[in-house]
């Protein structure tokens, strides 16, 4: 009982004390046994620990039951002696400290006047059972690091060597960690955050150390320690390279051409995609004063040029005059409609085909402005016959191709000072920086040059202080800065191009057609929306995102427990202007708000039609509209400050704080059995912007009828008019309980003794645990959109007018700041819109978590071969989604049908987007909520096995399989992904709401099998000279191989639940006529559904198509990676290395998910494919 009473006593001081100090270290951690020959304990022996790089030593006591535990030791290998009054010393040299784990190793004295004993162990951390923890962690030390192939040339894509890691399907390029979305795991460089706070989920954060740079670094996939938290998927750790008491560096330089590539699989020009990348550097580390101050110093620099070709839609020759020459029209209109077959049609002003004249009641010439915009800025296609990009508009539009080269410039600097002093106290501070110039976009037409760049730096600078309080108390203070600038440039700025906007005014001008200008550089441009290729001129934008980050962990050995507690506060900032729409854009074409047919075709059975307005058809409609010169809408977005007058870009400053408190003990309590218990508490600040230009609708429902004078925007948080209302309510419940245990069965002999493999060869572990995560900047910084600070104007013809002409069209001018959101007049002739999509988020916002569990077994099959099973699952709760807030009124569509001519026929889009809806009937509302929810269950294999005998080669192979199941509703807080182009509403009685998003993750793969290996051949000479020729090769490589990743079929261009996205498509009753895309030239392409599969016809007004979200798979994938190194010795301690990396050996095709909309000519095609095989030759040298 004293003793229970003890530990409580004991666990309550420890969570007092948890508001000064915080864990999350890159440190490692020695445990072990001392014993006497005869297998008895050892107490008070001492043991110590030496540093072998920079002779750093550390001593402590065993305690009672022999054992010792020392902490907060640098990553390296270590020297452990252990000594006892009448017992000989006995030393174990080269134990490896490894980043965020638990080493064990154990000492056997003699008796005195026996032999002092000294042992080299050949132990590798990848094969020791872990008997101490729950974690499932993967360690890539600096031999995996250097040696494997790497295509990216960034250490982080070694992530994917761990059990439980997916890459994800999106543009962010980054990784789910066992069903986690991939915007939530956590990058630390030497105990620091490296998180981009405002954009998260691109793999490494913010300044990645380069190869060179680092040390190693470990994966902690599932179930990590109380002392871990901020986010609910994994935590990548970084050890960088430190200096020692020996001076070591080296230069080096990797270099890819075209010359050594494969051409890509799509490209039909014959020749090899462009491709120059020069990789080089240099790194130096050593002793300023020897056993006290050392330091390591890289330098890198990265020139690429990667060359791609862009497929640009333009009109064919004959299409510019009007007559388009589609394929034979059938006598089904389903197959007409998909195929765009529809024979000859004269879409002239006097041409058969032209229907305007009783469609809109007036025949319309073609515009001498569209014309001239057609002949000035796009050129003739050139797509050679036989191309696997297939026009989705035959005989109308086909491909312009070009060959665009992207250039990216990168420098990167890292370093790092280690100081002992004194005895007591070491301080180690490092620095990693890096500075790119990076392509952003292809040019529109390569004769404008309009390539977009983005100028990015990024930096992490972490200062640690070690202390060693006594033996068993040891503390580890933290503080670290990072800082990320991105600009992205757009025409007329940054020394980018302005030649396609002044083509196009040039064009206005001409024909006297006014345009807007505002502000800076590229405000003047006009954005072209047209149903071949658009003009986008991109807005410039620019953020600055940091974090500071004060931190503090203690570490206290008492008996058989070690406490950990501690705190951590992260200081956010984000600087950020989107600048979304800030220029005209004029939309060329019926396009969505109108949609009734104009032109008209006659089928094989001498029946005339209307050409359909979806698939083919739309864009033949739209094609005639853009001749004409109909403008559909013109918009323009404008910004406001406090006061209300207008300004010309809407910079937010947005400002939050995050702190984390924990207590945690590892309770040994027997030799083979330890208990993890700890509590985290996470408090996340509701952010705010620093000049109060922050707005959300407050106390109203978005989803019920638009109240009388509209819905009302109120500024919110510090700074702002109403310092009282947050953008979100407090949330202080986020309470974290962690629980886990490791058993190592000691059973000798018997059966449990071959099945266990004896004392230390296994272990059974185990473990739950609440994680919680955080709110990136993106999601509530979109809100900088919403009244009364930006006020997006629409102006659109709703009658059966059928729209403005470019050369009548009304302008815009500057609207007042208004914070109401008000219906629209919809039956006027040009309704102003005074608001686009708007940004709100749920007041009663939860933060997001995820519980986790484990449970496994580690067997050591032999010398240094470890299996590994576990059993992992996870449930997320309160995910971060995207929802519409409002609701459609289909009656309100109902009551209106019919009672226009322009809208009898129409496809109610914009009705449904905009007056027909009961709330914000000028568009959709973009709700952010906290109502997502996900689960994962897999089942993880891994084996290791380490080389050392020198007879038959050494090095270590290891492989992983999982079998596993990820389901969500939404795959990301935003819209990504091949699953996730859907936006539901918020009520889930409505068309089904969430329960109809539900399906496999869009990261979903099924099985997936990793393999790497490090093999360093047998080879050996005693002629000098010959042993130079056939010694010191060695192979690596990397084998992956998955299957699919779920996608969903679309209808592009059909929406009927008013949310502005398209809707997902209806399973067909029975055969009905549809076309197949398959046939013997696109076979090896085809990777989708048969389209025979689906309806024809669009989903029912207010709902989503039958088929469900992620029903479909893509193709499989597979790929080798090999790398052939030589190492040649020149002294001691000098040596040169020539490589030779072989990316995709087998150059096998791994096609990408097929087109996914039903009404392109392109559904079920792959049209792009992963890198061709890619060679890179190396050399460095080393000492």
């Amino acid at each position: 009982m004293n003793h229970l009473r003890k530990i409580v006593n004991t666990s309550i001081f420890a969570l007092l004390l948890a508001a000064a100090v915080f864990g999350q270290s890159s440190l490692g951690e020695l445990r072990g046994r001392v014993a006497d020959s005869a297998g008895a304990v050892v107490s008070g022996a001492n043991v110590e620990i030496k540093n072998q790089t920079t002779g750093e030593t550390r001593t402590v006591q065993t305690n009672a039951d022999g054992e010792f535990t020392i902490s907060k030791l640098p990553v390296g290998a270590y020297t452990v002696t252990a000594s006892a009054q009448g017992f000989a010393a006995a030393s174990v040299k080269d134990v490896q400290i490894s980043v965020a784990f638990v080493t064990e190793q154990s000492l056997t004295l003699n008796p005195q006047g026996g032999q002092e004993t000294v042992t080299v162990t050949g132990g590798d951390v990848a094969t020791q059972v872990n008997s101490t923890d729950q974690q499932l962690s993967t360690l890539i030390n600096n031999q995996k690091i250097l040696d494997l192939p790497l295509l990216s040339r960034n250490p982080s894509a070694l992530v994917l060597l761990a059990p439980g890691t997916v890459q994800t399907d999106s543009a962010a390029g980054g990784f789910s960690v066992n069903g986690s979305r991939e915007r939530n795991n956590n990058f630390l460089v030497d105990g620091v955050d490296n998180n981009d706070t405002d954009v998260p989920g691109i793999p490494g954060g913010i300044a990645t150390p380069n190869i060179d740079a680092t040390e190693e670094f470990r994966v902690i996939t599932g179930n990590f320690n109380a002392e871990y938290g901020r986010n609910t998927g994994g935590i990548v750790t970084t050890a960088t390279k430190r200096g020692g008491n020996a001076f070591h560096g080296g230069t080096y330089l990797y270099y890819r051409s075209d010359k050594f590539a494969a051409r890509d699989f799509f490209d039909t020009t014959g020749k090899t995609d462009p491709l120059d990348r020069k990789q080089y550097g240099v790194s130096i580390g050593g002793p300023a004063i020897k056993d006290k101050l050392f330091f390591f110093f890289n330098y890198e620099g990265d020139r690429q040029k990667n060359g791609t070709q862009i497929f640009q839609l333009v009109p064919t020759a004959e299409a510019r005059t009007g007559i388009l020459r589609t394929p034979a029209a059938t006598a089904d209109a389903t197959v007409n409609r998909n195929n765009g077959s529809f024979g000859v049609l004269d879409i002239r002003q006097t041409g058969f085909n032209n229907n305007l004249a009783n469609q809109l009641g007036v025949s319309l010439p073609f515009s001498p402005t569209t014309l001239a915009l057609l002949n000035r800025i796009f050129p003739l296609p050139n797509n050679t016959a036989g191309s696997a990009r297939v026009s989705p508009v035959p005989g109308v539009f086909d491909y312009y191709t070009f060959g665009y080269t992207a250039r990216n410039d990168i420098d990167s600097i890292a370093t790092r000072v280690d100081y002992q002093l004194n005895s007591k106290n070491t301080l180690t501070g490092s620095i990693n920086w890096s500075k790119g110039d990076y392509s952003f976009g292809a040019p529109t037409f390569p004769q404008f040059n309009d390539e977009l760049r983005t100028p990015q730096t990024g930096a992490v600078y972490a200062l640690n202080l070690i202390t060693t309080i006594s033996s068993n108390i040891v503390n580890e203070f933290r503080f670290g800065v990072n800082r990320a600038k991105a600009t992205f440039n757009g025409p007329g700025d940054g020394g980018v191009s302005n030649a396609i906007n002044d083509a196009v005014n040039s064009v206005f001008r001409a024909n006297n057609v006014p345009t807007l200008s505002f502000g800076s550089a590229n405000a003047n441009a006009v954005n072209l929306i047209t149903p071949f290729t658009s003009i986008n001129n991109f807005s410039t934008q620019g953020r600055t995102t940091g974090t500071t980050t004060i931190a503090d962990s203690l570490t206290w050995v008492s008996g058989p427990h070690t406490w950990k507690f501690g705190g951590e506060l992260r200081s956010i900032f984000s600087n950020s202007q989107s600048n979304f729409s800030r220029q005209e854009t004029v939309d060329f074409g019926l396009g969505t708000n109108f949609a009734f047919p104009i032109v008209r075709y006659t089928d094989a059975g001498g029946v005339t039609r209307n050409v359909p307005t979806t698939g083919a058809g739309g864009a033949i409609n739209d094609y005639l509209s853009f001749l004409s010169g109909i403008v559909a809408f013109q918009s323009e977005t404008q910004f406001y400050d406090r006061r209300g007058a207008r300004v010309d870009n809407d910079l937010r400053r947005y400002r939050t704080t995050e702190y984390g408190f924990f207590g945690q003990d590892t309770w040994r309590i027997r030799p083979n059995l330890t208990l993890n218990l700890g509590l985290r508490y996470e408090f996340n600040q509701v952010p705010y912007e620093k000049d109060g230009l922050l707005s959300n609708l407050v106390d109203q429902d978005a989803s019920g009828p638009t109240p009388a004078g509209g819905f009302a925007f109120k500024t919110v948080g510090k700074n702002s008019d109403n310092p009282g209302i947050k953008l979100w309510d407090n949330d202080w419940n986020n309470f974290a309980p962690r629980f886990g245990f490791a058993y190592s069965p000691n059973f000798g002999d018997g059966f449990l003794g071959k099945l266990f493999g004896g004392p230390g060869k296994s272990s059974i572990r185990g473990g739950y645990g609440l994680f919680y995560d955080r709110v990136f900047t993106n999601l509530f910084s979109n809100s900088s959109g919403n009244p009364p600070f930006s006020t997006a104007i629409f102006e659109i013809p709703l009658n059966g007018s059928g729209g403005f002409l470019i050369d009548d069209t009304p302008r815009l001018a500057t609207r007042p700041s208004t914070n109401l959101v008000q219906d629209g007049d919809e039956l006027g002739l040009a309704v102003i819109f005074p608001t686009a999509r708007n940004n709100t988020l749920q007041k009663k916002f939860v933060t997001p978590n995820s519980a986790s569990w484990n449970f496994g077994f580690q067997r050591e099959l032999g010398n240094q071969f470890l299996l590994e099973i576990d059993y992992v699952g996870t449930k997320g709760t309160n995910l971060i989604r995207s929802v519409d807030a409002q609701l459609t009124s289909v009656a309100r569509v109902n009551a209106i049908r019919g009672t226009h001519t322009a809208i009898s026929t129409s496809t109610r889009t914009n009705y449904l987007n905009g007056t027909l809806n009961q709330a914000f009937g000028q568009n959709s509302a973009f709700l952010i909520t906290s109502i997502g929810n996900s689960n994962y269950n897999a089942m993880q294999l891994r084996l290791t096995k380490t080389l050392s005998n020198k007879r038959f080669g050494t090095g270590q192979i290891q492989g992983f399989y999982t079998w596993s199941h990820s389901i969500d509703d939404a795959a990301d807080a935003l819209i990504t992904g091949t699953s996730d182009r859907s936006l539901p509403r918020d009520s889930s009685g409505f068309a089904g709401g969430l329960r109809l998003e539900r399906g496999d993750s869009s990261f979903d793969a099924r099985h997936r099998f990793v393999m790497n290996f490090i093999y360093e051949l047998p080879f050996r000479s005693t002629n000098g000279f010959i042993n130079r020729l056939i010694g010191n090769w060695t192979l690596s490589g990397i084998y992956q191989a998955q299957t699919g990743y779920p996608f969903s079929v679309f209808m592009n261009g059909v929406d009927r639940q008013g949310t502005g996205l398209s809707a997902r498509a209806s399973y067909a009753n029975g055969s009905n006529g549809f076309a197949s895309n398959r046939t013997s030239a696109n076979a090896r392409v085809y990777t989708g559904p048969d389209r025979s599969l689906f309806a024809s016809s669009v989903p029912l007004d207010g709902n989503q198509g039958t088929v469900g979200r992620g029903a479909f798979r893509g193709p499989k994938y597979a790929n080798f990676d090999f790398s052939l190194i030589k190492r040649i010795p020149i002294t001691e301690r000098m040596r040169f290395t020539m490589r030779a990396d072989f990316f995709n050996l087998f150059n096998k095709v791994n096609l990408a998910v097929p087109v996914s909309d039903v009404n392109s000519a392109n559904f079920g095609l792959s049209t792009t494919a992963g890198p061709a095989r890619i060679i890179q030759f190396a050399g460095r040298f080393d000492f």
